[in-house]
């Protein structure tokens, strides 16, 4: 009796055992990834022949304990290779898994092979070749890491997934066992089948076999073990004649019953592939397939079998657009319900945002993987029922185009604020701000790419259907703007606790394009950072800078990407000094700067902590001070917490250091509910609230969206006790004034030049000029911790409490965590 075993990928384990059990296989043991099974050898050839769902099948001869090279070796070299093939066959080993001592599998496979040549060395006299991509034999060797080694050889030769139909692929193929195992657990049997994303036509194959009873391995031309010196071909002649009578009565039934299994793909070149491997594989009277968009899906069969559905569709890993993709699978989802009541579907997917698209309440799921992917195998009956399903999913099923009446709200909205925006020459502006309660969230546009930021769902709103409600939002701006997915951005802010508020994206895609404001230009970027550069209801008050800073002098805190410092400048200011704890912002702004062609001679940019540098003298007053500090931070860099609505009196008060007798303070600050403390007058300032002059039209939903003031001083009415916010004892290593390098950035100004910067690797933001480790909770952020939502509002504060909040961004291409 020989041992055997048959890996699969994982998830097909019990697929597997169920298929080997059926073959009537002696000890079948299930593991992970993996079944064991022992019999004849003729046992091993009809696993071969029949098996849909094992990668291999592997005959194991050895298993010892391996502690060292000595010892592979010694196992390998105990095998009596002579009598399962001649020292004339060329061989290749493959060899997995490592121990203390062996680390390398290359080095284990060198090791394996040098035993094998030895021995057949010594008893043929000379030693075999050795062919990596096609050898005669190919001999499997495994470590594991408690020291047991099993050595054996590859029975199959190629992966039994290489059906050798000779077909073509299209851009990312679906494996055939995986394709076998989908069809399979949509319980198929061998009615009729559609595949609405047919692409080459690997599922429609896979279940042309099963509907035929066709052994997938009966075309392939070579096995592994014709080349061992135990195979028996009268036995593999028996065994393929067995197999080619039944898959030819299994063809004759299947066309008497009138099965039909129907491939539809937009493609019409990959639509002529998938025909002509239909033909290749033998199943062409019975598999069909057609050009045909799945807008405009439809059920092709006239009889009265049952449909089996089964799909699929992009993941936006490897082709697709995960924002336009929402909208493939809502498609998908409502095509099904309108066209195959009664019919079973099965859909396959890495996201299961994309499958909650779907809108159908599923049966069942399996995990599966596709590759390295991942997966879920979800089972919908599509049901005739017209009874009122649960409240969850009478939501989640109600409309055929979802969110109808937030898409008709965004359309009115973007017809009003765009001639607005025309008027007021600015193409970085809100659109939405939270108008239907059933849709909370903010959409900014910034040319032609629009922002969505959602804000927390109410605690009476499952996670279920305001994530729905989220996708369905995404669905809705592609349709209503008719903008590309990849120019849809969704951003969100999620609890975290312990070591994760700390882990920020690694990954950057450094996409930086120009926004306008009149003249003034400004360098966004929508993806790396939680906030994009530009905080759009600080327009007026820009606006207000540059008019009051004529001839002055310029102190901007808390100065983000130094757009106030830039208003200042092309309002005619003298000098300006920006000031922000964080080098990647600063950099930032002096490329704003340069992008309005301002000479950075008189303009100083200093990375410091604002709260230190304002409790210390520096030998210089200005006229005009701009602060607009974060509602919370507590900032490593920092020496104490902060807070607006504790520590702003005694914020203003240390402006009194460095503000001329006359000047002014433009204060704004982004709490909600904030209320001014009575005693700043006790330090020379006369107050004016400017909130409703600077409050902008796009923001006129949310009127609380900040609050701002006009701070007039006078030095002879300064009575006030001024104390240093925090004592300063040294100054950190990385506080300092930056100076400006030559070609410090390459600045590429439109989205069509996004492909020509990638390659550009001297250009800084290739290079990584603005992907430094800061962490965005520090004060240049202005969110502090992101205890609210910067540009608007109904965000929860988790100031006091452990769980922290963290940046996530749904970009073009998926999630990513900030």
């Amino acid at each position: 009796m020989l041992k055997f075993f048959a890996p699969c990928p994982k998830g097909l384990e019990g697929l597997l055992f169920n298929e080997l059990t059926s073959l009537n296989l002696k000890n079948v043991k299930e593991t992970v990834a993996g079944v064991y099974f022992d019999g004849e050898f003729a046992d091993g050839m009809r696993a071969c022949l029949w098996s849909r769902f094992a990668s291999r099948i592997l005959l194991n001869l050895q298993s010892f304990y391996c502690n060292d090279d000595t010892d592979l070796y010694m196992g390998a070299a105990g095998v009596a290779w002579e009598n399962y093939f001649s020292s004339n066959e060329t061989i290749a080993v493959e060899f997995s898994g490592t121990n203390e001592s062996i680390r390398n599998t290359q080095y284990g496979a060198l090791k394996v092979k040098d035993a094998v040549c030895d021995r057949l060395l010594k008893s043929d006299g000379k030693r075999p070749d050795v062919d990596r991509h096609q050898p005669d034999v190919r001999i499997f060797a495994h470590l594991e890491r408690k020291g047991q080694a099993f050595i054996g050889i590859d029975i199959s030769g190629l992966a039994l997934l290489k059906r050798e139909y000779h077909r073509n692929t299209g851009i990312a193929p679906l494996k055939e066992n995986l394709a076998a195992a989908m069809v399979v657990r949509s319980g198929y049997a061998g009615q009729n089948f559609l595949d609405p994303m047919c692409g080459s036509g690997t599922l429609l194959l896979e279940a042309a076999a099963i509907a035929t009873d066709t052994a997938p391995g009966l075309r392939r031309s070579h096995f592994g073990f014709f080349k061992l010196k135990i195979f028996d071909k009268d036995k593999w002649q028996a065994l393929l004649a067995e197999a080619t009578l039944r898959s030819n009565r299994g063809l004759k039934a299947a066309k008497e019953k009138g099965t039909k299994i129907v491939g539809f793909d937009a493609d019409s070149n990959i639509v002529d592939i998938a025909a002509s491997n239909a033909y290749k594989a033998g199943f062409s009277e019975i598999i069909e397939t057609k050009a045909c968009p799945l807008s405009a899906l439809y059920n092709p069969f006239d009889n009265n079998l049952p449909v089996t559905v089964v799909t699929n569709p992009p993941y936006g890993e490897r082709m697709g657009n995960f924002n336009e993709l929402i909208a493939l699978y809502g498609d998908l989802g409502q095509k099904l319900k309108e066209n195959f009541k009664g019919s079973t579907a099965a859909v396959i997917s890495s996201s299961n945002d994309l499958l909650s698209c779907i809108r159908l309440h599923p049966d069942k799921v399996y995990k599966l993987y596709n590759g390295a992917l991942q997966c879920q195998l979800r089972v919908f009956t599509i049901n005739l029922s017209n009874e009122e399903p649960e409240k969850e999913v009478a939501e989640i099923n109600r409309s055929a185009e979802p969110a109808a009446d937030f898409a008709n709200r965004l359309t009115k909205n973007i017809k009003f604020i765009k001639k607005w925006a025309q008027n007021e020459e600015t193409n970085a502006y809100r659109v939405y701000d939270a108008d239907l309660p059933d849709y909370q969230a903010a959409i900014d546009c910034y040319g032609d790419n629009y922002v969505v930021q959602e804000y927390a769902a109410p605690s009476t709103v499952s996670a279920q259907i305001a994530r729905r409600r989220v996708l369905d939002m995404i669905s809705a701006v592609i349709r209503v703007t008719g903008v590309p997915g990849d120019h849809v951005i969704l951003k969100s802010r999620e609890r975290q606790k312990g070591s994760q508020q700390y882990e920020k994206s690694e990954v950057k895609t450094n996409n930086f394009f120009e926004v306008y404001e009149k003249d003034a230009r400004f360098k966004v970027n929508l993806e790396d950072y939680l906030d994009t550069g530009l905080f759009l209801d600080a327009r007026p008050i820009r606006a207000l800078i540059r008019k009051e800073a004529k001839d002055k002098s310029f102190l901007n805190l808390f100065a983000y990407t130094a757009s106030a410092s830039v208003m200042a400048a092309l309002g005619g200011a003298v000098r300006t000094v920006t000031v922000d704890m964080s080098r990647t912002y600063l950099d930032w702004g002096m490329d704003n700067f340069k992008l309005n062609n301002i000479s950075l001679k008189g303009h100083d940019f200093i990375q410091a902590d604002c709260l230190a540098w304002l409790s210390s003298d520096h030998n210089e007053s200005f006229d005009l001070i701009y602060i607009d500090p974060p509602t919370f931070s507590n900032s490593k860099r920092m020496s104490k917490t902060f807070d607006v609505q504790r520590d702003h009196l005694m914020l203003l008060a240390n402006l009194t250091r460095h503000l001329k007798d006359g000047g002014n303070v433009i204060f704004c600050t982004n709490r909600r509910n904030f209320k001014l403390d009575e005693n700043i007058k006790d330090y020379g300032f006369t107050v004016k609230d400017i909130t409703k002059f600077t409050i902008p039209r796009d923001f006129m939903r949310s009127k609380n969206s900040h609050s701002c003031f006009m701070l007039s001083f006078t030095k002879a009415e300064c009575k006030g006790e001024v104390t240093p916010l925090v004592t300063v004892t040294n100054v950190p290593r990385w506080s300092k004034t930056l100076s400006d390098k030559e070609n410090r950035f390459s600045y590429k100004k439109s989205r069509e030049l996004k492909d020509e910067a990638a390659q550009d690797r001297r250009g800084s933001y290739q290079s990584g000029k603005f992907g430094n480790k800061e962490r965005f909770s520090d004060f240049s952020s202005r969110d502090g911790k992101f205890n609210r939502e910067r540009n608007g509002r109904k965000a929860p504060r988790f100031s006091k409490e452990k769980a922290q909040v963290r940046g996530r961004v749904w970009g073009p291409e998926g999630i990513k965590d900030l």
